[in-house]
């Protein structure tokens, strides 16, 4: 997709049509949440922890681009899908319900009233667990499949990556949505490859967010395993 001008994505009538169009996308999306899962999934909640523990709010990921982040993706029954920052889950119900991801699925979330709501979906799938807790305080080991929502501010985006390399010696894909604050910084890292970077804006001729955001795929393989 061509870059837009900021100027124009910056008019203010621009970006009052483009809201009222992700609003009327997030209703779509809502009631595809209540199809997939019996509930909606959509409505923004504002971290409590931003200042101490960097973590961003709970916004859930557009279905649309869920779609086309996991195009062609194939995984398989041994693999462990985890959404970092999971907020009500609606990547998880995507992968379970719509996608069809047979291994396991995991979501961490900080909130626990927020993932209090994903529990209480979740129970409807055998694969799909919901952890209410610190992200950093998780064992990561067995992760293949690694989803993030921007779920930290970058500093703290810096500080998780070191503990997952820390925690994993075998290759992960990792797909990250929003990536325009922090994903520079896996650029050039010592075994991280990006397989593909999307700016997602419009779907169907219609702009799905406010703004082009942006989603990258990337491959991490551990260096002791490139060195054996």
């Amino acid at each position: 997709m061509k870059k837009l001008p900021n100027k124009i994505l910056n008019n203010k009538f621009v970006r009052f049509f483009n809201s009222r169009v992700k609003r009327l996308s997030q209703e779509v999306d809502i009631r595809h949440d209540k199809k997939l899962v019996g509930m909606s999934l959509g409505n923004y909640v504002a971290s409590q922890h931003r200042e101490d523990m960097g973590a961003t709010g709970s916004e859930s990921s557009p279905y649309p681009a869920l779609r086309r982040m996991f195009e062609g993706e194939k995984f398989d029954k041994n693999d462990v899908f985890a959404d970092i920052g999971c907020g009500k889950g609606r990547v998880l119900a995507y992968m379970a319900a719509e996608y069809g991801f047979k291994g396991k699925i995991r979501g961490v979330e900080l909130n626990g009233d927020v993932a209090k709501i994903a529990s209480d979906w979740a129970k409807q799938f055998d694969n799909v667990e919901i952890i209410a807790g610190d992200a950093f305080k998780q064992d990561l080991s067995d992760i293949t499949v690694m989803y993030l929502g921007r779920p930290f501010e970058t500093e703290f985006f810096k500080t998780f990556i070191d503990k997952f390399e820390s925690e994993i010696n075998h290759p992960v894909t990792v797909f990250y949505w929003v990536d325009q604050q922090s994903g520079s910084y896996l650029k050039g890292r010592e075994g991280w490859v990006r397989e593909k970077r999307l700016r997602i804006f419009y779907h169907k001729g219609l702009p799905l967010v406010t703004v082009p955001q942006g989603f990258s795929k990337w491959i991490y393989t551990p260096q002791q395993n490139v060195k054996e």
